[in-house]
């Protein structure tokens, strides 16, 4: 059996029971030598992760509709949901995480060079505006001590 045809019978279940077990309706439904069986887990949290349900138990066996799940039960069932193109894509845990975990721990470690140099580029500015404006400020008195002293 698929997948999808697994989950849409499963969410049609939930609907009409309010409250599941997910292994109970798995075992009473098909056999346990079968690739649903087996896969039961991993398929429910696929209606997990859509949140379509969510558990109501901390062993995460007893699922729940949600409202959202409520919502494409009434608009045709999961096959409807996957038309529509609500799905999530499956994320394949593979070796490309590890390079792509790689990647981003360089431009990290970029970003945090180019921080530290705009961080040095701003004192500078800083210290070259404050000795700048007492240049100014000197000149300034200077000018007042030439004025005073031209009167006088």
């Amino acid at each position: 059996m698929l997948r999808e045809e697994y989950l849409s019978k499963l969410l049609n279940a939930i609907y009409t029971k309010e409250s599941l077990n997910v292994y109970d309706y798995t075992a009473s439904e098909f056999t346990t030598s079968g690739d649903c069986f087996a896969n039961t887990k991993s398929w429910a949290d696929q209606l997990i992760r859509e949140k379509l349900a969510v558990y109501t138990d901390a062993e995460h066996t007893t699922m729940q509709l949600t409202n959202f799940g409520k919502y494409w039960i009434v608009r045709g069932g999961y096959d409807i949901f996957l038309k529509e193109g609500q799905s999530t894509k499956e994320h394949r845990h593979n070796d490309n995480d590890e390079h792509k975990l790689k990647m981003m721990s360089k431009e990290k470690e970029e970003l945090i060079e180019a921080r530290l140099k705009l961080t040095h580029y701003r004192l500078v500015g800083f210290w070259l505006t404050i000795v700048l404006s007492s240049m100014g400020f000197l000149l300034s008195l200077y000018n007042l001590f030439l004025i005073m002293k031209g009167r006088k």
